[in-house]
């Protein structure tokens, strides 16, 4: 029997006067490999990290063996600050095998990253996987692992840690990752963590079940109050003393039902805002070719792309990592330009383009004003509906769209970046890597989505799960700089070719990960600013001057010597209100200058 690690006794845990987790009772033993799942925000990656810190809970208790070692990857593992990869991953071992250490940095071709530039969330996250392999700790947690890394590194990581002899406690999204890792399921649901012993597959139907199970009391206990409101009303005068504590109950119920009805799930049916419907044929391309500037020199990533994509198609585009598949789509918006070839566009073509790194978030503001601002309304399918149902739409309640954007989780804040994108009208849908750090709900959504998206889908994906889902043909990035071309999911490429040609090979033969730093020589259109540049940097001037002025004034308050002792409310919201200034300031002074430059290079080439 493998001995017990951690034990959570009538556990609670609460963040923001909400509670995530109550009345837990369960345990974790050596050698489980656990997937915990649950909607965005239930309190998964909070719980991980109460782990790893070894924090006391709100009510209840955590046992955890003593001198347990917990080494964890968080979601969003900040950059390293290391001047030396071999002495950073041997750290915090008492007994560091380098011959392990160097094997793990060449099989991540991790030897060539330059320590020195600022590295991508691809190679922070490879260097804290690397990190976690040699950990020399019991219990492994893993917090979305496979985020941002490439199908190669995926399928390396899965061999690594079904070798270990470790115990797991995985948070992710992918769905055949976790088919292959898990044991156990423990699945948030209702502030409570559901047990399931065994593989992870079938985890659909056993929540189905559960769900099914409370839809039908959730019809009961509806039944239950009509009745007990009839018998209240009817008894008042006969029995008004009982009656008053069966009314108290019977709020009680209420409360319950009310709750309860938030967990039956409903079938999801969104069809998107769209333009006029374009041509047949969306893009062609012909004899296209691109190259990097790495180190002054031309490195080409592929070379004589033919393609036709055309109305209605559902393309997946995968490879490794840095073999130029963002690029790629940004070279068909325009972003970049093409060494060679040429573009064709079909006639009302509208793009709209989702970014993996959800920069379009403001965090000052809620979900309902950054889709709404200050009104209460957004334009959907030609009609205006209310915010709020919109935002229901992508599995938010009322509560949560009046938060502030920096408290949602990950997977909240991509929710939030999706319905942005899908009241604006477009016909053309390319989505970079959408999957990161979703629920399964949500997944769902999108997939529902794309399958009812009255237009053309080109989607960046390393979820293997979703791609079979949503796509009918792939673009593959293949290792001899090839595009292929692919008719069919990702399931039927790799039945047939594997991941073989995904792998970058080095000069000795050998098979690695690729881990390419590349830095695009970014073309610019010379042409023409869009009109919304040339908006900002004509008005950029005048929004700075003003707020200069509402700086000068604000200051002018501050230099009353009295007024912290006197009026220390006043002084407060008068230091907020210069801090924030400056900071606008200082932001659109970098646009202003961003946008003039480019104006320069367009004017002056």
């Amino acid at each position: 029997m493998p001995k017990t690690l951690i034990t959570f006794q009538d556990f609670k845990m609460s963040q923001s006067n909400k509670v995530l987790l109550e009345n837990i009772n369960i345990s974790i033993h050596q050698f489980d490999r656990i997937v915990l799942v649950g909607q965005n925000g239930c309190g998964k990656s909070s719980l991980l990290r109460l782990l790893k810190n070894k924090e006391e809970c709100d009510a209840g208790s955590i046992w955890i063996t003593p001198n347990l070692k917990i080494d964890y990857l968080e979601q969003d593992p900040p950059e390293p600050s290391i001047n030396n990869l071999l002495e950073f991953l041997s750290k915090d071992n008492q007994h560091p095998n380098l011959s392990k250490i160097k094997e793990i940095i060449e099989e991540l071709n991790l030897k060539e990253i330059n320590l020195k530039n600022k590295l991508s969330g691809g190679e922070i996250r490879k260097i804290y996987i690397a990190k976690l392999i040699l950990s020399e700790s019991e219990l492994l947690i893993l917090d979305e692992p496979t985020n941002h890394i490439d199908l190669p590194t995926i399928d390396w990581l899965e061999k690594k840690l079904l070798s270990l002899n470790k115990t797991l406690i995985i948070v992710s999204h992918d769905q055949e990752f976790l088919r292959k890792i898990a044991t156990k399921t423990f699945w948030i649901h209702q502030a409570q963590i559901l047990k399931r012993e065994g593989l992870y597959d079938n985890f659909q139907n056993w929540t189905n079940e559960i769900i099914e199970v409370e839809k039908i009391k959730s019809h009961k206990l509806k039944q239950k109050i009509k009745s007990e409101k009839k018998w209240a009303i009817e008894g008042i005068s006969a029995r008004r003393k009982r009656n008053m504590g069966r009314l108290r109950d019977l709020e009680k119920l209420s409360k319950n039902y009310e709750s309860t009805k938030a967990i039956v799930k409903k079938p999801l049916n969104i069809i998107l805002n769209k333009t006029n419907e374009s041509a047949q044929n969306i893009i062609e391309t012909f004899d296209l070719s691109f190259s990097y500037n790495i180190d002054n020199e031309n490195e080409d990533i592929f070379s004589n792309l033919n393609l036709k994509i055309r109305r209605d198609d559902r393309i997946g585009i995968i490879g490794a990592n840095g073999s130029g598949k963002s690029t790629l789509v940004k070279i068909l918006q325009g972003i970049y330009s093409p060494k060679t070839g040429r573009i064709k566009f079909g006639e009302n073509v509208n793009i709209k383009y989702f970014d993996q790194n959800k920069e379009n978030i403001n965090l000052n503001k809620t979900p309902w004003s950054t889709l709404a601002g200050n009104g209460d309304h957004v334009d959907f399918m030609g009609d205006k509906i209310h915010v709020l149902s919109y935002l229901k739409k992508f599995l938010f309640d009322e509560k949560k769209s009046l938060q502030s954007n920096s408290t949602l989780s990950g997977g909240e804040k991509v929710r939030l970046s999706l319905a942005e994108l899908f009241i604006n009208k477009h016909n053309f849908l390319i989505l970079d890597e959408p999957t990161n750090d979703l629920d399964f709900d949500t997944l769902d959504l999108l997939k529902v989505v794309i399958k009812n998206y009255d237009g053309t889908v080109l989607i960046i994906s390393h979820d293997r799960f979703f791609l079979d889902n949503t796509v009918e043909k792939l673009l593959v990035f293949e290792n001899n700089n090839r595009i292929l071309k692919h008719e069919g999911n990702f399931s039927d490429y790799y039945k047939k070719f594997g991941l073989e040609k995904l792998i970058i090979v080095n000069n000795n033969g050998k098979n690695k990960i690729s881990n390419k730093k590349i830095t695009p020589k970014k073309v610019i259109n010379k042409k023409k600013m869009s009109f919304k540049d040339s908006y900002y940097l004509e008005m950029l001037p005048l929004k700075i001057e003003k707020l200069e002025k509402e700086l000068k004034e604000y200051e002018t308050i501050l230099n009353d010597r009295d007024l912290f002792k006197n009026d220390r409310k006043t002084f407060d919201k008068t230091t907020t209100e210069i801090t924030n200034i400056k900071k606008i300031i200082s932001e659109s002074e970098n646009k202003w200058l961003e946008l003039q430059i480019l104006n320069d290079e367009i004017n002056n080439p």
